[in-house]
C-alpha cells in the first residue's frame, strides 16, 4: 500500500512535480528542488516529517536546517510554519540529547535546542505545542523544574484535559514528593485517554510504591507490561517488589524479571544497579 505522496508546485506556472513517499529521492536533492522552486516552507516541514517517518533522521535534520533558511514565507500565516519548523528541530535535538551519553555532545545538543527554542519564543511564544516542547526541554535541563511547571500550568489553563501537560505536571509532583498530587494528574489522562502508553501506567505504580499500596503498584507495573513487553521500567518496578519480599523463590522471580530488562535494555542504569545489588546473592540460582 503506497504511503502518498506530495506535490511541488513549479515557480511562475501552474504545473507541478509529485514526489512519490515510496521513492523519496536523496535529501539534497529535494532541497535542490525545492530552493529552485521557491517551495513554502509548510511542503518543506511536511517532506521532513516523512523522512523521520521513514527513520532517515539526517534528511529529515538537513531538510529542517535548509528550510529555516530558504523556504518560502510568502503566504498567509506562515508565523505557524515558522515556529513549527524551528520547534520540530529542537525537540528533535532535545530528544538526542536525552540519550546522548557523551557530555559535550549532549551539551552541544542542548545548546542548539536553546537557540531554536528562542528563535520560535519570538514568534508565537503562547502556542501550546510550542509551550509543551519548551517545559518538556525545561526538564530535561533539571534545574529549570519551575518554569516547566509554569508552562504546563499555562496549557492547562487553557485546555484543562490536555494530556501531554497532564504528564508534565505528574512528573514535576512526583520530583517535588507530591506523589497524591501525581497521582491524579496520571488518573486525569487515563481517564482522558484510556489508550495512553505504558509510561502512564509506569507513572502510577512508581506513585503507588511511593503511597506504599504496593499491590496497587503491582498491578500497575504488570499492566504496563501487557500494552508494552519491553517497558523495562515496569520490568524493574516488579523485580523491586519481589526482592523486596526477601524470599528465596521471590528474590529468584527478581533476578529473572532483572535479567529480562537486562537484555532489553543492557545500558540502563536502573538494571545495572539492581543487578549488581542482587544478581550475586548466594541462594539464588540465576537461569540463563
Amino acid at each position: 500500500m503506497s504511503r502518498g505522496s506530495i506535490e511541488i508546485p513549479l515557480r511562475d506556472t501552474d504545473e507541478v512535480i509529485e514526489l512519490d513517499f515510496d521513492q523519496l529521492p536523496e535529501g539534497d536533492e529535494v532541497i535542490s528542488i525545492l530552493k529552485q522552486e521557491h517551495t513554502q516552507l509548510h511542503i518543506w516541514i511536511a517532506l521532513a516529517l516523512e523522512y523521520y517517518k521513514q527513520g532517515k533522521t539526517e534528511e529529515f535534520v538537513k531538510l529542517l536546517e535548509a528550510a529555516r533558511i530558504d523556504g518560502n514565507l510568502d503566504y498567509r500565516d506562515h508565523e505557524k510554519d515558522q515556529m513549527t519548523c524551528l520547534d520540530t528541530l529542537a525537540a528533535y535535538y532535545v530528544q538526542q540529547a536525552r540519550k546522548e551519553k557523551n557530555k559535550d555532545n549532549k551539551k552541544d545538543l542542548i545548546t542548539q535546542a536553546t537557540l531554536l527554542y528562542t528563535m520560535a519564543d519570538k514568534i508565537i511564544m503562547y502556542d501550546q505545542n510550542h509551550l509543551l516542547g519548551r517545559a518538556c526541554f525545561c526538564l530535561l535541563e533539571g534545574d529549570k523544574m519551575d518554569q516547566a511547571d509554569a508552562q504546563f500550568h499555562f496549557v492547562l489553563n487553557q485546555s484543562p484535559n490536555n494530556i501531554p501537560a497532564l504528564l508534565g505536571k505528574a512528573c514535576i509532583s512526583f520530583n517535588k514528593k507530591d506523589y497524591r498530587g501525581a497521582l491524579a494528574y496520571y488518573k486525569k489522562a487515563l481517564r482522558t485517554n484510556p489508550g495512553c502508553p505504558a509510561e502512564v501506567r509506569l507513572g502510577m505504580g512508581h506513585c503507588f510504591v511511593k503511597l506504599n499500596k504496593l499491590e496497587k503498584a503491582r498491578l500497575a507495573f504488570s499492566r504496563a507490561l501487557e500494552l508494552n513487553s519491553k517497558c523495562v521500567g515496569a520490568l524493574v518496578g516488579l523485580a523491586v517488589l519481589e526482592l523486596n519480599n526477601k524470599e528465596a523463590d521471590s528474590i529468584k522471580n527478581g533476578v529473572q524479571l532483572l535479567s529480562r530488562a537486562y537484555t532489553i535494555d543492557p545500558s540502563n542504569p536502573m538494571v545495572l544497579n539492581h543487578l549488581a545489588n542482587h544478581f550475586f546473592f548466594k541462594k539464588v540460582e540465576v537461569i540463563y
